[in-house]
């Protein structure tokens, strides 16, 4: 499992996850849905993106630069 973490100056917060990464990352966050009402919005977009991992193949092309 991979993960880099990069603060940004404007106080935001960029993540690189590799797979295994990412799916902790989505799993953790319909976890903590449960018992906090103000994150439940982002259980949608977690569900999608662990929907589309699961029904789709990764696609491996170049690296973006």
């Amino acid at each position: 499992m991979q993960a880099a973490i990069r603060n940004m100056t404007d106080g935001s917060v960029a993540l690189k996850l590799d797979a295994d990464a990412a799916r902790a990352v989505f799993a953790s966050v319909l976890f903590a849905a449960r018992f906090h009402e103000g994150i439940e919005p982002l259980t949608r977009i977690a569900r999608e993106g662990l929907q589309r991992d699961t029904h789709q193949p990764v696609k491996r092309g170049k690296s973006c630069q």
